[in-house]
C-alpha cells in the first residue's frame, strides 16, 4: 500500500497537477477521491491513472466497516468507492451506480495447531460450522469515528485482534480472502471454505455526481487501454521519445572488425543479467 497517495501528499500532488495540465484543457476541481477497504489493492489502477492523467490528482483513503461505504459516498467523503457485499446482497442502485469487478472467496482462519491446518486447501463448511467463531466486531468497541481514514495498524483493527485470539486456538474466524492475506501471520493458517457464500466486490458512486473523470477511472479499473475511443478525457502528453544519437559513432555501416566479418554479423555475449525469452533463440545483434 505504500504506493498509494495519502492525505498529506495531496497538496504537492495538486501543485504537480497544475504543471501537468494539458494546454487548453479546462480547469478542474481537485481530482478524484477513492475510498478503499481493507484488502483492496488499487495500486495498479492508481499507476495507470497517474500515467495518463497527471493533471487530475487521485487520492486513495482506506476505511474500516464495509457496510458504511454507501453513507460515505452520500456524505461526499469520496467520489468513488469500493463496495463489498455478500454474494446474495446488493447496494441501493436507485442511489448508486455500481459495477461488479470480481468475486471474493470466504476463508477460515485457524491456529496453526488446529485440526483445520491439516486440510491442504479447502475445508467444507459442514465440517466446521459447529466450531466456535469470532467476529471482528466482538473484539473492539464501536469506532467513534468510522468515517475517518485509517492507516497502518488502525486499518482492520478488529480483524487484527480477532486473529490474535484465533492464534491462541480459542476459535475460528471467517474473512474475505484479501483481508486474511493482508493480515496473514505465521501462527495462523488460511483455508478456503467450501459451501459458504462469498462476497462481490465492485466500485460504486452516486448517480447524481456522475462525471467523465469517474467514468474514466472505472474504465481503467475494468481494463480500458490508453487512447480508447470510449475515453472522453484528454490525457497528459508524455515527453517525445529521444532519438538515438548516431553521430560520432566512429564506425561506418558494415565496417569490418578484427575478425574480418562485418560488425553487424559478429556475435558477442549477451548483456550481463539478461536472457532470451523462453522458446526463442537469441537473435543476432544488428
Amino acid at each position: 500500500m505504500s504506493d498509494l497517495t495519502m492525505p498529506e501528499q495531496n497538496q504537492s500532488e495538486q501543485d504537480q497537477s497544475e504543471q501537468d495540465q494539458p494546454e487548453g484543457a479546462p480547469s478542474r476541481p481537485a481530482g478524484i477521491r477513492l475510498a478503499a477497504l481493507p484488502g483492496a489493492t488499487p495500486d495498479k489502477w492508481a499507476h495507470r491513472w497517474r500515467d495518463r492523467y497527471r493533471h487530475i490528482p487521485l487520492c486513495v483513503d482506506y476505511y474500516d466497516d464495509d457496510a458504511r461505504q454507501p453513507q460515505r459516498l452520500e456524505a461526499g467523503l469520496a467520489d468513488v468507492g469500493y463496495v463489498r457485499v455478500r454474494a446474495e446482497q446488493d447496494v441501493d442502485t436507485d442511489v448508486l451506480h455500481r459495477v461488479w469487478l470480481y468475486e471474493e472467496l470466504p476463508v477460515v482462519c485457524a491456529s496453526a495447531e488446529h485440526w483445520v491446518a491439516a486440510a491442504e486447501d479447502v475445508v467444507p463448511w459442514a465440517e466446521i460450522e459447529q466450531e466456535t467463531f469470532f467476529t471482528p466486531d466482538q473484539m473492539v468497541e464501536q469506532d467513534p469515528e468510522p468515517d475517518v481514514p485509517k492507516t497502518g495498524a488502525e486499518l482492520g483493527r478488529g480483524e487484527r485482534m480477532a486473529l490474535e485470539v484465533v492464534a491462541s486456538g480459542a476459535g475460528l474466524l471467517i474473512l474475505p480472502n484479501s483481508v486474511a492475506r493482508m493480515l496473514s501471520r505465521k501462527d495462523v493458517v488460511i483455508r478456503t471454505v467450501e459451501g459458504l457464500p462469498g462476497w462481490q466486490v465492485g466500485l460504486a458512486w452516486l448517480r447524481e455526481r456522475d462525471s467523465e473523470d469517474i467514468q474514466e477511472f472505472v474504465g481503467i479499473a475494468r481494463g480500458r487501454k490508453p487512447g480508447s475511443g470510449r475515453s472522453e478525457l484528454q490525457q497528459t502528453q508524455s515527453a517525445a521519445p529521444k532519438k538515438a544519437d548516431t553521430k560520432g559513432s566512429g564506425k561506418a555501416k558494415g565496417a569490418k572488425g578484427a575478425t574480418g566479418k562485418p560488425a553487424a554479423q559478429r556475435r558477442g555475449p549477451a548483456p550481463r543479467g539478461s536472457k532470451p525469452a523462453k522458446g526463442r533463440k537469441p537473435s543476432r545483434r544488428r
